[in-house]
């Protein structure tokens, strides 16, 4: 399976939100993009995601424009403001939570499967912003590539709460070793020392 944006902007109404930006994720496989913080991150992830049309440029699932099947393939994971977990909420509710979009068991039962099987106990009433970075988008990921029929997931800077670029590549790539396309997206103070990167707007920031 290939998804492919070519030249997609998004205008906001102060300017614009997402400059053009064109990239391609195949399945097995990881493609990071690097931006400033900001909106442009979570206009990148609805268009990739086929919730939201760009204003210039196309997306196209393997060749064909095809909004309602990229709904149905792709899933965001941790998107500000999209479907970030509210932060006060303790583990053991934003695990039901995910559990439940991925109709898996998700009652009292299933979430203590789920925490023991991640040597996570002791953590159910933890609330989600005092969890290290690495963990929540660890538990985040894996759950939503769990949901059914799901082929690509973005994943919308991880960085933001403290997960460094290292952690966040190899979640990535253990998704992506399953099967899975995956967009994981970055702010470029992380990524600044690597090379190789796609960037939003098609320049480093």
């Amino acid at each position: 399976m290939q998804i492919e944006a070519d030249k997609v902007s998004v205008d906001g109404p102060h300017g614009v939100l997402l400059e053009p930006t064109s990239l391609s994720l195949e399945s097995g496989e990881v493609t990071v993009v690097a931006g400033v913080p900001g909106a442009g991150h979570t206009a990148l992830s609805l268009v990739l995601s086929g919730r939201m049309a760009p204003h210039r440029g196309r997306v196209l699932v393997d060749g064909q424009p095809n909004n309602k099947r990229l709904r149905r393939i792709t899933a965001l994971v941790d998107v500000p403001e999209v479907c970030d977990p509210d932060e006060v909420l303790p583990l053991k509710t934003v695990v039901g939570e995910e559990l439940a979009i991925a109709q898996l068991p998700a009652g009292r039962t299933g979430v203590t499967h789920w925490l023991h099987e991640h040597d996570a106990d002791e953590l159910r009433n933890t609330r989600i912003e005092h969890l290290s970075g690495e963990f929540r988008i660890e538990m985040l990921t894996e759950i939503a590539a769990r949901r059914p029929g799901i082929e690509a997931l973005v994943m919308c800077c991880p960085d933001r709460y403290g997960t460094t670029y290292d952690q966040a590549v190899s979640v990535a790539q253990a998704a992506a070793a399953e099967g899975v396309a995956v967009c994981l997206q970055l702010t470029s103070p992380t990524v600044r020392s690597h090379e190789g990167l796609i960037w939003i707007g098609g320049v480093p920031a």
